[in-house]
């Protein structure tokens, strides 16, 4: 990394980042990167730099505390990404996501290769490997900040492979430069590795509820309640009106691959009681959990017709009606078909075996 970046020292350069970025001997990236190039100014993503910040809320300016760079906000709501770029001659973008198209970090990226200035990617792992690929491909009409279109929920490549497929795809022309990892394969999922997984939001607390967050987010376009705000985001799921003995029984006869659900009854921070399932992961390579996903809501809504109610954000985070719902069925072979084509499609980007 040092003879890649070094050149860059004197130039205006600023870092994308947050507080999940490490170097393999723990030390802040940003801390080493600020030593390494003397960065201009920090550049904070959804959540801000500490990484505490609410889902959807705006992040505002500061100043980071541990190298007294100014920190510039790229995250003022959905609806206003702005931010300042022409001061500078150079930005490095270093931050762990997840592998999701709706974790708005990759979105960030495709902001800064927007702006027109050299980009530089510090790749790292996707979490939830390199080979399976799920979910519906977002189309044109339903993007937004919480989805880039072309990519299905899973989409398997690491941000660096995503960066090129982006620059590629959108046309973006942006001058792009990688530095690739120096041992990772497309087989290793997180769950494989020593190190500990650093909370990269709020909610993403440790590998369990990462592993089920590509399919359980979709109940944030619902009325059932997803984990937020309790000990396990994601690995739980619930509202007032499910009797959790009952759902438990019938998830039990969907024969879901890779996991099981037990009955549960939480109550989530400032919340009401509620009753559903605790999901408990028991193969993590033969689970998927979009498809789990897709399969409990269909059969909530069915078994809960006038209690559930699904709202319009559905189709922007599953990329489909949820009217289509009624047939899991046809879902599940439509995510499937349209993941293969994307896996299919995206292998020449790979930089990893």
């Amino acid at each position: 990394m040092e003879s890649v970046l070094s050149p860059l020292r004197g130039k205006r350069v600023a870092l994308v980042t947050n507080q999940s970025s490490f170097t393999p001997d723990w030390k802040s990236s940003r801390l080493h990167l600020h030593e390494l190039v003397g960065l201009s100014c920090l550049y904070a993503p959804e959540h801000g730099l500490g990484g505490y910040a609410d889902r959807g809320k705006g992040v505002a300016d500061t100043t980071d505390p541990l190298t007294g760079l100014p920190v510039r906000s790229l995250y003022h709501g959905e609806k206003s990404q702005q931010a300042v770029f022409d001061d500078l001659d150079h930005l490095i973008f270093d931050i762990q996501d997840v592998g999701v198209r709706f974790y708005t970090y990759i979105s960030t990226l495709r902001q800064v290769m927007e702006t027109g200035i050299p980009v530089t990617v510090i790749d790292r792992p996707n979490p939830l490997g390199g080979r399976v690929v799920e979910g519906v491909v977002l189309r044109p009409e339903d993007e937004s900040f919480v989805g880039p279109r072309g990519l299905p929920i899973r989409y398997g490549l690491t941000i660096g492979e995503l960066a090129h497929w982006m620059n590629e795809t959108y046309e973006m022309g942006c001058d792009l430069a990688t530095i690739d990892l120096s041992a990772w394969w497309r087989d290793d999922l997180w769950w494989n590795k020593i190190v500990p997984w650093v909370m990269t939001s709020p909610a993403i607390a440790h590998q369990e509820g990462l592993f089920f967050y590509p399919g359980m987010c979709l109940l944030e376009a619902t009325n059932l309640h997803e984990g937020r705000g309790t000990s396990a985001p994601f690995e739980l799921l619930g509202a007032p009106f499910i009797d959790p003995n009952r759902l438990a029984d019938e998830v039990r006869r969907l024969d879901l691959d890779g996991v099981v659900f037990t009955p549960i009854s939480y109550t989530p921070h400032g919340g009401d009681l509620v009753h559903g399932l605790y999901g408990h992961i028991t193969d993590v390579r033969t689970f998927m959990p979009v498809e789990t996903a897709v399969r409990i809501l269909s059969l909530i809504i069915r078994m809960y017709p006038k209690q559930v109610v699904v709202n319009k954000h559905f189709r922007a985070l599953a990329g489909f009606d949820p009217a289509e719902l009624e047939d899991p069925e046809k879902v599940v072979e439509r995510m499937k078909d349209e993941s293969a084509d994307f896996a299919g499609a995206t292998k020449r980007f790979y930089r990893y075996d």
